[in-house]
Formats: structure tokens, sequence, C-alpha cells
């Protein structure tokens, strides 16, 4: 599986204090599988979650069509370099120099400063090395350690759509949060 301790990053760009990312293979889906139902999808998205056997997301993985920058890359901690999150780059615009990005941190891996080491590194290199002017993300507004996390590390709050989730019977909002290139200052 893609816990092999020979699996490096490609780009040394890609490596963090804590983790280094890497493209992830359809064989780290079904690591990753497990991670997002322990963590109740439909806390992470704002329209109906399908659901999937690992194998079924494994093999939609294989066959989705992306665009230049749509990626989905593995969250590697660096002592052992086994998995303990992924990110998701998706919804770029060519025109605004945008893109979203999604991150799924193993339930029993956070609050250790995986997923803030994780979103530096991609910004810092969509920035820098991609010549992007804005890495923003959605979360729904009752993601406070999500909410937490990006704040720290200098995302500032664009929106909030109001009644945008439905969750557990109940209307929440879906905030959107930004990083522009001129404000990274670590």
């Amino acid at each position: 599986m893609s816990e092999n301790k020979d699996t490096a990053p490609l780009n040394p760009n890609l490596i963090g204090n804590k983790v280094s990312l890497r493209p992830a293979t359809p064989d780290d889906l079904l690591i990753t599988h497990r991670w997002l139902t322990e963590s109740d999808p439909d806390t992470f998205y704002n329209s109906v979650t399908r659901i999937l056997s690992p194998a079924e997301t494994a093999d939609m993985f294989r066959h989705k069509r992306r665009s230049e920058m749509d990626t989905v890359l593995m969250v590697l901690e660096n002592k052992e370099h086994k998995p303990v999150g992924t990110m998701t780059l998706l919804n770029y615009n060519s025109l605004n120099r945008s893109i979203e990005l999604a991150l799924l941190i193993d339930p029993e891996k956070r609050e250790k400063g995986f997923g803030s080491d994780a979103v530096k590194i991609i910004s810092k290199y969509l920035f820098m090395q991609r010549g992007l002017n804005k890495v923003y993300t959605q979360l729904s507004g009752f993601n406070l350690s999500g909410m937490k996390l990006f704040e720290s590390i200098g995302f500032k709050k664009d929106a909030s759509l109001r009644d945008h989730h439905f969750y557990q019977g109940e209307y929440h909002p879906t905030l959107i949060y930004s990083l522009l290139r001129y404000e990274l200052d670590w």
C-alpha cells in the first residue's frame, strides 16, 4: 500500500516541518476512505454524499477527469513517511488565478499541527511556484477546528453563505476563507 517508507515527495518545495505532500494514488484512497467515513462525510460536503465502498472510491479516482491544476495530494508525516491526511485542490480559475483546497486529516492525527503545515506548504507552493493570487476553502459553520486552523495561519473570512449546508435536520452557514499572495507572511 502507499504507507511504504520508500515513497517520497516528487517536489522538494512540498516538504514542510512536520509533513510532506505527494500526489495520491488509487491505493491511497483506500486509507482516506476510512478517515472520511470516521469523520462523518456529511460535515465536509455541501451536497448529497454518495455512500461508496473503498474500492468504488478508488475506481472513481482512477477515472475522474481533472483540470490542469485539480489534484489530490497525500499528506505524509515526515518522520515515518506514513499518510496522515489528504488535500484536494479543485475549482482552479485561470483568469482569477485562484484555487480551492479541501483538507482531511486522519481523526487519530488531528491537533498535532499536520493540517496547518500542509496548508502552509501548498499555499506557498501555489503562490511562489505557480503564480496564483488566492487560495480559498469552504467550511461548514459548525467546523470550529477548521476555522481555528485556517485563521491561525492567516486566512481571512471572505463570506458566509447563509443556510447553505443542511446537516442533521438543520441549516448551517458555509464560510469561505481565503489567503491572498501578498498576505503570505510565514
